[in-house]
């Protein structure tokens, strides 16, 4: 089963230093994949036609030689989906076999986050044939229009059905139930394998700790729930994270606990990391979705946080503890809500604090 990192979200693209710490720590938890698909990178998407500059693939070789004595796979992807038509398949060959003379051998072809009316089955499905009638000995993925039984369930098109057509031996990616899922259940992971071909393998893209929906929520938690390790239910999973490196890195000590079924709170991992117990007093709130009685013990600690705490770390923190902070001090009603509705917080009814007598509290939906 391959296993790893995806670097697939918006908003920010990580440095040279930072891909290769994100492989250095792949390899140390026994992670084998590296699945390369920014979308800031502007030759991936926007300009997928254009080549990339000979000053990016030379520290692109570099990279690539880093993955390779660390045991890392490459998976890279080329987004064509926004602008594709069937006669622009020749610069995607030409950008395929480009990176296959740079020993690149996983290649996935993206379709996601597309304008619905660029939803065309028939042509995903020539061009995923096309690939591999040009390149017989190159592994392709794809990521469809729809990666999310939502997706599906909400379609008035048979979309996914048509593309299920392809060749099996062309695994899509799927992000589960939404397009942010945090449970990956047996039963889950079943009632999804139903909407495809029998022998048509599954890789998990999954956007747990993903933030690019929420800025700037920091998101980190444990997964609600993760498949049999003895099961061969997918064939892949990946997690696509926030780009920030600190982050990303716990997001995958997080993902290896779950592959070698250890229970370990994420609170341990923050206190062996040298969190303050005042962040990691707050951990709950760096869930996907959170419940909290905003008590004046969370205030505490998050007046700490933001006044009285110093490291290097604390700039990835404290634009969302800021945040907090006027939600926590409702300065501006209309604007809280929205933060509240952003963060996924649901408000819980709690009584008066016994250090504040004046203060109660009732509840309040996400």
């Amino acid at each position: 089963m391959i296993t790893g990192y995806i670097e697939g979200y918006y908003g920010v693209e990580l440095s040279w230093k930072e891909r290769d710490s994100i492989i250095s720590k792949l390899h140390q938890v026994g992670c084998n994949t590296y699945f390369y698909c920014p979308k800031e990178d502007p030759y991936h998407r926007v300009r997928w036609k254009d080549d990339y500059p000979i000053d990016w693939i030379e520290d692109f070789k570099k990279f690539k030689s880093n993955a390779d004595s660390a045991g890392i796979d490459i998976i890279f992807g080329i987004s064509p989906g926004a602008s594709l038509e069937l006669k622009d398949f020749e610069h995607l060959e030409r950008k395929i076999g480009i990176f296959k003379e740079l020993s690149i051998e996983n290649f996935c072809i993206l379709f996601d986050d597309i304008p619905k009316e660029k939803e065309q089955f028939s042509l995903h499905k020539e061009v995923l044939e096309l690939c591999l009638e040009k390149f017989p000995n190159i592994n392709f993925s794809c990521v469809p229009s729809q990666y999310c039984k939502y997706m599906v369930e909400n379609s008035n098109n048979s979309y996914l059905a048509e593309l299920d057509k392809v060749d099996t031996s062309i695994p899509f990616f799927w992000t589960g139930n939404q397009v942010i899922t945090s449970n990956y259940s047996d039963n889950n992971i079943d009632s999804w394998k139903e909407l495809f071909r029998e022998d048509r393998d599954l890789i998990i893209w999954d956007n747990t700790f993903a933030n690019d929906y929420c800025v700037p929520k920091i998101v980190m938690q444990n997964f609600d729930g993760f498949f049999s390790k003895d099961d061969k239910k997918v064939s892949g999973f990946l997690l696509n994270a926030s780009g920030i490196e600190l982050i990303d890195l716990i997001a995958i000590e997080i993902l290896d606990n779950a592959l070698k079924e250890r229970q370990i709170m994420l609170d341990d991992i923050l206190k062996d990391r040298g969190f303050p117990k005042e962040l990691i007093n707050l951990s709950h709130f760096f869930k996907i979705n959170i419940s909290s009685s905003f008590s004046d013990d969370e205030k505490k600690d998050l007046d700490f946080l933001l006044w009285n705490w110093n490291g290097k770390i604390k700039k990835f923190f404290y634009p969302y503890l800021h945040q907090l902070n006027q939600i926590f001090n409702e300065t501006d009603k209309h604007e809280i809500n929205g933060l509240k509705k952003r963060f996924r917080i649901c408000l819980l009814y709690t009584s008066p604090s016994p250090r504040d007598r004046t203060r109660s509290r009732m509840p309040s939906s996400a």
